[in-house]
Formats: structure tokens, C-alpha cells, sequence
């Protein structure tokens, strides 16, 4: 029994001494670091991971990683031990595998040392261009301890190694983690609202605007502002305005966007041309329930930010900014009558009285309206004026304040020096008073017009001047002034019209500037381009030739510019003028092909010359491309050419001109009135929404008849035309022509009008 108990004893000895040494080496190693001997502990932990019987504890490798982090300000140890980082990592690796993946209690701060040396590492990888090892040794820093700083870099590695697909997925868990920590209250890193940039980047690119909204919503809610995130929200923003048509989406876009940029001009502009246009819109269509609510809406908006603390501001950088409704109303009179929409202007007045006048009388009314005409005059400008006395004569027509009042403006500013367009108000009183009075106009109130005249003129307003000297012919039909001034009229505008649209060579300081060398070549199919100052020119042709006739003007659209682009490169590789293109044919496209059937094509001219030449038609006796030139309602048209071949887009139907009007007006070419011999053309030709087939013309020179050869009638080029070729030459005349024109048509109407061909040469003028 006794020997028993004593052999339990030993074993119990035994054993009991074994724990400690076992258990105990740890502690070995502590000790050695608090009796700051690194180098001994390390050799302790280096000693422990060979043992098998110490390297089952998970925390030697954690030791491990710890002395080595001591050792590591020693720049002599570090210099012999370069890749001591990387053994203590993989020491935490092993510890966190031995624990089962977690790091023990105390040696959190440890290994977050690590990560963050691990991450040095990565990103110096990263700048040399190494993103898969980068990417690789910033998921070990994720591993250690789930540093989500490491997992978004290693997502950006991947992107920069264009591995989208593994880039994106971490960049969404990061997201999916910010957005997690603010739902609970909780700080998100700065740095991590790198991945909703990306986002955001990427959908704005690809004009996924919704998309890149989304993630701007969401990164302001937990970033808040940051220049990069301004940044992204006010390019979405200016590109999706861009590409809107005026609507309520593209408000609530400015708005929205002026609630985190409210002093942003480019918003307040865009928020301002937004609401006048809408009123506009909405006045002009007599729609006053659509336009009381947009006035409204701008007037609350204004008047709200006048009293903010950005005021100063706002009163600076905003005209319509005021502090009453009223003042609101008064300054979007001013600018629609500024910017000749006088029927807003004349509303937005007339909500102005209404919000002033102190009773709704129509004596307090008339009143009203005769102290803002007087203020008008004085504050904004005559025009202003008169434009509201002509408004107000409708809404109270009875009254006989608004003659004196007229008169009582006209002498106050019968001698003073004014703007064209307060001059053209004062030409509009002078008449009506001449016209209510039964009295001609005074010599100094005829020298007034005449100098309103020649400012129109000048200011290249030809077709409102032409209008103002047919006015004053009729009023004083005896007086040469007016048809000197008409032949002035016509020497300025084909000065400036025509003359001044050439595309010519010059040589300045040895280089030729100003003509047109086409930059596309047939070869590579390349269409090339025509500078915007040379389309420029082509337009301003085309609108010579139709403001003489008296047709709207129209404009250069720069799509179909380029698709007309493309169909003269066709024409130009196939060396033929063919309106049906085919597939097969040398560098098709289908713009091109398309644009071709709607343009009117030549060859041996480009540029304005080639604009001429479809005008001319010489070669064409129907004057089908004139026809066309001339259409009416023709609105945007559209021009290409190569140096040899052009065409242009001038089949078009877009305009909105009442086509009844030209059953009683014609529009012709020669036209009536004054024009340069150079263009009397080879054919002349005569337009009217009517019956001209077996119409009679006659041409009379000093009433002698000159000879015609009138061509065959044909149908299906813009409007029915009549045309006929005099015999004669004009182009070579050496002194003045006038020609009166009858037309007789198979109704029995009969149109008479007279062509003024001028001996005139630009050149020197």
C-alpha cells in the first residue's frame, strides 16, 4: 500500500513539473521582453516554433511578431534582416491558424502594426505597376485582421489591373459596408468614398445618369460634402441638363443641385433661363394657368433668397432678385421686353399692377398702368414704354389718357440721342401721332427715321429697315429720299450678305489664310470637316438669297451638316451625283445615303460658291434647287462639301409659316426692288401657292417689251414656279435697269412688280 501511494506521488511530481515547463515558455519569452533583451526572446520564439512540443501555442507566433516589431527600430538589425516583415506576418498567420483564425486577447494592437507596415509594402508594389502582387499582399493585411482600408486597396489593385469584374465586387462590399456603419450610427473611413467615386465615374461616363445620382445620394449622406463628390455633382448635373429638353425633370435637377451649390451661377442661370422659358412658352400659347404657376414658382424662389444669408449675393449676381413679389414681377417685365417677347412682358406688367394698384377699378387700373408707363420711361427705357402703352390701349381702349400720354413721351424724347431700339419706339409714336393728328411728319421728325434707318442698316437688320423704308414710301411717296435709301439698303446687304461670304485665298506674311482646303480624303474614307466660320458664310449666302425674296431665314444644323458631310465624300470617291446612293457604292454610309436624297448636290464648286450656284441654276430650267433654296417653310438645312463636290440639305419642311400667306404673296428671284446685275441670273422665276400652269409673263424695259422663252411648267420642286429666260444679257449691262414684271394667271389675277438691276461692283465698296 505504501509503495503504492509513493509511485502516485512520483507521477503526480512528474507531472506537475512537466505544466509548467510546458505552459511556461511563453512566459520565457515575456520575461526576456520585459528585461528588454529582444534578441533572446526572439531566439526563445525561434526555439519554440522547432520544439513540437512548445509550437502547438498559438501565442509563440504572436510573441514572435511582437519581438520582431521591438527589433524592427533597430536600424542595424533591420539592415541584416530585411525581411523581417515578412516573417512576422506569416508568425501571425500561423498563430491565427493554431487559435482557429482569431487573434489573441492583447496582441490586437500587435498585429494592426503589421497591417500597416504589410500595406507600406503593398502600395510601393502598387506604384511600380505591380497591382497583382499588391493586390495579393494587401488581402493578406485583409486576412489578419479585417482591415477593410486593406480589402478596398485590394480592390483598386485589381481595377488598375484591369480584373473589373473582382475590382468591382470588392468595391461593392465596401460600399455595402460604409453604408452598413451609417445605418448603425457609425463613422465611415474618408478613404472608402473612393469606391462611390468609382461608381459615380463610371455611370456618368456611360451617361448613366440615374445610376450615378444614386451613388452621389448615397456618398453625401455618409461622407457629406467633399470637393470630389461637388465635383461629380455638378458635371452629372450639367450634362444631364444638357441633354434634357426644357421639362419639370430638368428643374427638379438645377433645384436639387441649388440646395448644395446656392450660390452657384451656372444653376441660378440655368434655373432663370429654365422659368423663362416656360413662361414664355406658356404666354405664348395663351396657356395663363401654366404661366401663373411658373411665375409663381420663380417669384417665392426669389423673394425666399433675398432675405438668405447669401442675399448680398444674390443681388449681385441675379436680376430678378427682390424682396417683394412686385419687384419680381417688374424685372421679368423689363427682360422680356428686352428680349422682344412682348406678350410675357406685357403680363407680367400687368400682374405687377394688379399686385400694386390699391383698388381693382378700372379708373385705379388705368391710373396705375399711366404711373409704371411714365416710370417705365425712365427707368428701363423708351421701348419699354411705349410697348406698355400699346398694351394698355387694349385692356381700356375708351380712354382718353393714353394720346396725351403718347404725346407727352414723344416730346420729352423727340431731340435726345437713343438706343436702336428705343429709337424704333419713337419712329412707332411719331407715326401714330402724325396719323391721329392728320399732320405730315416735321423735317426733323423725317431726319429722326432716316437715322433710325441708317442704324438698322448698320446693325445689319436689313429686313426690319426694309420694312421701315416701305412704310415711309407710302407716307411720303414724293419725298427721293426713301429710294435712295432703298438702294442703299441693297448695296449693304450684298456687301455684307454676299460679298463678305466669300471663301477666298489671301497671303498674309507669306501664308495663305481664309480659303478652304477640304482635310478628308476618299482613300481612307475620311469625310473631313468644314470650319464653323465657313459654314457660317454658307449660311449667311442662303439667307441673302431668301430675305430678298421674302422667305424666313434658316439655319445650318450641325448634324445634318456632317451627314451632308458624308454624302459629298460619296459623291466625291464615286466621281458621280447620284440622290440614290447605293450600298455598294465606295465609302457608304447610310447618313450619307439618307442625307442624299434630301440634298441638292453639284460638282466644280464648294463652300458659298456652291450656294450660289444651286441659286443660279443655270443649267437647270425648271430652277428645281432654287425652288427649293426659297421654300418657305424651310427651316434647318445642312451643308458639306469636299473641294470639288457639295451638297446641301434643303428639302426640309420643319419651319412653321402659314403657307397661306404666299397664296397672295410670290416670292421670286430677281424679287422686286433693287439688286446687283450679278444677280439677275440666267433664268427668272415667279412662285405662288396657286394655278401657274399656262400662266402669261411679260417682261417691259422704258415700255418696250423684251423677249422671253418661257420654260416648261413642271411641278414637284418646293412651290409651283413659273420661269421663263429673257433675252438679254444683264450681267454686262454698264448702266442702271429697271424691268417691270406682269404676271397674268389662268384666274385672271395679275401680279405686276418692279426689278431694279443696279450697275454695281462690290469691290471698293
Amino acid at each position: 500500500m505504501k509503495h503504492r501511494l509513493h509511485l502516485i506521488g512520483l507521477l503526480l511530481i512528474t507531472c506537475l513539473g512537466l505544466i509548467p515547463e510546458t505552459y511556461a515558455q511563453a512566459d520565457k519569452i515575456k520575461q526576456a521582453i520585459d528585461d528588454q533583451n529582444p534578441k533572446r526572446a526572439l531566439k526563445l520564439a525561434e526555439d519554440s516554433e522547432a520544439d513540437p512540443e512548445f509550437r502547438k501555442d498559438p501565442e509563440i507566433y504572436f510573441l514572435k511578431a511582437k519581438v520582431i516589431y521591438e527589433l524592427l527600430k533597430d536600424e542595424f538589425w533591420l539592415k541584416k534582416n530585411p525581411e523581417a516583415t515578412d516573417i512576422a506576418v506569416k508568425s501571425i498567420q500561423k498563430g491565427k491558424s493554431k487559435a482557429g483564425d482569431a487573434v489573441l486577447s492583447g496582441y490586437d494592437d500587435v498585429v494592426a502594426k503589421f497591417v500597416e507596415l504589410n500595406n507600406v509594402s503593398a502600395y510601393a508594389d502598387f506604384k511600380i505597376n505591380k497591382y497583382s502582387k499588391a493586390y495579393r499582399t494587401y488581402m493578406t493585411s485583409y486576412e489578419l485582421n479585417g482591415d477593410k482600408r486593406s480589402y478596398f486597396e485590394a480592390g483598386r489593385s485589381s481595377l488598375y489591373n484591369l480584373d473589373t469584374a473582382l475590382g468591382e465586387s470588392h468595391y461593392f462590399r465596401v460600399i455595402d459596408w460604409v453604408n452598413e456603419a451609417h445605418m448603425d450610427g457609425r463613422a465611415a473611413e474618408k478613404e472608402l468614398s473612393e469606391a462611390h467615386l468609382y461608381f459615380i465615374n463610371k455611370y456618368w461616363v456611360k451617361e448613366r445618369y440615374d445610376s450615378a445620382n444614386y451613388y452621389l445620394e448615397q456618398a453625401r449622406k455618409i461622407y457629406g460634402a467633399s470637393e470630389k463628390l461637388d465635383f461629380f455633382q455638378k458635371e452629372v448635373a450639367k450634362q444631364q441638363i444638357a441633354e434634357l429638353p426644357p421639362s419639370s425633370l430638368m428643374m427638379e435637377i438645377i433645384q436639387k443641385n441649388l440646395t448644395y451649390f446656392p450660390t452657384d451661377t451656372f444653376f441660378i442661370r440655368k434655373e432663370n433661363a429654365l422659368y423663362l422659358y416656360q413662361i414664355r412658352q406658356a404666354v405664348g400659347r395663351n396657356d395663363l394657368a401654366s404661366a401663373d404657376s411658373m411665375i409663381n414658382g420663380i417669384t417665392a424662389s426669389k423673394v425666399f433668397r433675398s432675405g438668405s444669408k447669401h442675399a448680398a449675393f444674390y443681388k449681385e449676381h441675379d436680376p430678378f432678385i427682390g424682396s417683394e413679389p412686385d419687384h419680381v414681377y417688374w424685372a421679368l417685365a423689363g427682360y422680356f421686353n428686352e428680349h422682344d417677347h412682348n406678350q410675357a412682358s406685357n403680363y407680367l406688367a400687368y400682374r405687377y399692377v394688379v399686385a400694386t394698384v390699391d383698388q381693382k377699378t378700372p379708373e385705379a387700373m388705368q391710373n396705375r398702368w399711366t404711373v409704371i408707363i411714365d416710370y417705365a420711361a425712365k427707368s428701363k427705357s423708351l421701348s419699354f414704354a411705349e410697348q406698355l402703352l400699346t398694351y394698355a390701349r387694349t385692356q381700356f381702349p375708351q380712354s382718353p389718357s393714353w394720346d396725351a400720354l403718347e404725346s407727352s413721351l414723344l416730346a420729352k424724347y423727340s431731340g435726345k440721342d437713343l438706343k436702336t431700339a428705343d429709337q424704333g419706339a419713337r419712329y412707332r409714336m411719331m407715326l401714330r401721332e402724325s396719323k391721329r393728328k392728320a399732320v405730315a411728319l416735321t423735317d426733323a421728325q423725317t431726319e429722326l427715321c432716316d437715322k433710325y434707318i441708317d442704324q438698322l442698316i448698320r446693325e445689319k437688320a436689313y429686313t426690319l429697315a426694309e420694312t421701315r423704308i416701305a412704310e415711309m414710301s407710302t407716307l411720303q411717296p414724293d419725298n427721293p429720299l426713301w429710294e435712295r435709301k432703298k438702294i442703299y439698303l441693297a448695296k449693304e446687304d450684298f456687301y455684307y450678305s454676299y460679298y463678305m461670304t466669300r471663301v477666298v485665298d489671301e497671303q498674309v506674311a507669306g501664308m495663305k489664310v481664309n480659303g478652304f482646303e477640304w482635310n478628308g480624303t476618299p482613300v481612307q474614307c475620311n469625310p473631313g470637316k468644314v470650319d464653323a466660320a465657313i459654314l457660317q458664310k454658307v449660311e449667311n449666302r442662303i439667307n441673302y438669297f431668301r430675305r430678298n425674296a421674302g422667305v424666313p431665314a434658316i439655319y445650318l444644323d450641325p448634324e445634318l451638316n456632317d451627314w451632308c458631310q458624308k454624302t459629298a465624300l460619296m459623291m466625291h470617291a464615286n466621281n458621280v451625283l447620284n440622290h440614290e446612293p447605293n450600298s455598294k457604292w465606295s465609302c457608304y454610309t447610310d447618313e450619307g445615303a439618307h442625307a442624299a436624297r434630301y440634298a441638292l448636290l453639284t460638282k466644280g464648286a464648294n463652300t458659298s460658291t456652291a450656294v450660289t450656284a444651286f441659286m443660279a441654276d443655270n443649267k437647270n430650267p425648271s430652277v428645281g434647287n432654287r425652288r427649293w433654296m426659297l421654300f418657305p417653310n424651310g427651316k434647318a438645312f445642312g451643308f458639306g462639301c469636299t473641294d470639288t463636290y457639295s451638297a446641301l440639305w434643303a428639302l426640309d419642311d420643319s419651319g412653321n409659316v402659314d403657307s397661306s400667306r404666299y397664296t397672295e404673296r410670290f416670292v421670286a428671284w430677281p424679287p422686286e426692288g433693287y439688286l446687283p446685275k450679278m444677280m439677275a441670273f440666267r433664268f427668272w422665276s415667279f412662285s405662288l401657292y396657286d394655278n401657274l400652269k399656262g400662266a402669261q409673263v411679260k417682261m417691259l424695259e422704258n415700255g418696250q417689251e423684251i423677249p422671253l422663252k418661257i420654260q416648261d411648267y413642271v411641278e414637284g420642286y418646293g412651290m409651283p414656279a413659273l420661269v421663263w429666260e429673257p433675252q438679254t444679257d444683264f450681267s454686262s449691262t454698264s448702266k442702271d435697269r429697271t424691268i417691270h414684271v406682269i404676271v397674268d394667271l389662268p384666274n385672271g389675277r395679275r401680279y405686276e412688280y418692279d426689278v431694279s438691276i443696279l450697275n454695281f461692283d462690290a469691290v471698293g465698296y
